[in-house]
């Protein structure tokens, strides 16, 4: 993340002080980094030199891509770039839209029109970019690289997830499942890494991260038996429950002084979950429910033989 918020001021710099010899230098800022600017600076227009008509966050809802994301597609590619003065000279921007004048385009060129209407210029006043993660607004390194983590603790329950006893590997993997970031069937498919989305533990629905971890058929007989073990059965998830809402709602469930455990064994076994669809896709190696559920037990003996006894207490109390 160090090396994203360094490259960030690079842009920041390149973007607030085009003026300058060195910001004529070829640079193409990273997917990441570009999106992060994006989010990041919002630009207090003067005489809109600087600023980017169609990406730049400078009117009060936001950069247009995103208040009005059909009709900037409809905009030529080599013209995205163009500067808020440009684009307002002459109403240049109307110019610019190629595409096809769809009731939508239609809808919010209408819209973007009357925004405009009643927005000037300050010919004697250059532009300036506001950096939102510092209270004077200027870009420094530690706001940048904290603000890369905020994404990390943005999603409803995210906290808990970096609370819980399991190890760090096993935190990343489910923060990723609850961005949707897991390599899933469905995922590979709409990449066209493979021809069929088919869930490799029930073979009956299409493998999405929620299907996987929560509602297939197979995930759900093996938390049915691991937490009837435990006197829990009624809270085992359903067959279209969803993977952060049923954990989230369930935990609500559970007594205050065993909710750190619930949440360590909901990580610990969408972890073994995941490996078990990795075997069956990538090694055709296939394991029963009673397979698995020995896994599970063996890998919560490991976990609390290694310092994390919270875990135990979830079971003993259902005992």
């Amino acid at each position: 993340m160090l090396g994203f918020a360094l490259r960030l001021r690079w842009e920041c710099l390149r973007r607030s002080q085009p003026d300058t010899v060195w910001s004529l230098l070829p640079s193409k800022p990273e997917r990441k980094v570009d999106h992060m600017f994006g989010a990041s600076v919002s630009v207090q227009v003067g005489d809109g030199a600087w600023a980017r008509f169609w990406t730049d966050s400078w009117l009060p809802n936001g950069p247009i891509c995103r208040s009005a994301p059909i009709l900037f597609r409809a905009v030529a590619c080599r013209r995205r770039n163009r500067t808020v003065k440009d684009a307002l000279d002459g109403r240049q921007w109307t110019r610019e839209i190629t595409g096809a004048p769809t009731a939508a385009v239609l809808c919010e060129y209408i819209h973007l029109w009357d925004t405009l209407e009643t927005f000037q210029l300050s010919p004697h006043t250059s532009d300036r970019f506001i950096w939102k993660w510092t209270a004077s607004g200027t870009y420094t390194a530690s706001s940048a690289y904290r603000a890369f983590f905020i994404g990390m603790t943005s999603l409803p329950g995210a906290k808990f997830v970096w609370r819980a006893a399991v190890p760090p590997k096993v935190k990343f993997f489910f923060w990723l499942a609850l961005h949707g970031r897991l390599w899933t069937a469905d995922r590979r498919k709409r990449h066209g890494l493979q021809p069929e989305a088919t869930c490799a533990l029930c073979d009956q629905d299409g493998e999405t991260t929620d299907h996987l971890l929560a509602s297939c058929p197979f995930t759900r007989e093996v938390w049915a038996r691991l937490l009837a073990s435990a006197g829990h059965q009624h809270l085992a998830p359903g067959n279209d429950s969803t993977l952060a809402d049923w954990w989230l709602l369930t935990r609500d469930e559970v007594p205050g002084t065993f909710r750190r455990a619930f949440d360590s064994l909901v990580l610990l076994v969408a972890w073994i979950m995941w490996k078990e669809r990795n075997n069956r896709t990538f090694s055709n190696v296939a394991m029963t429910t009673t397979q698995v559920l020995a896994v599970v037990t063996e890998e919560l003996d490991a976990y609390i033989g290694a310092g994390y006894r919270c875990l135990a207490s979830f079971f003993m109390a259902g005992s």
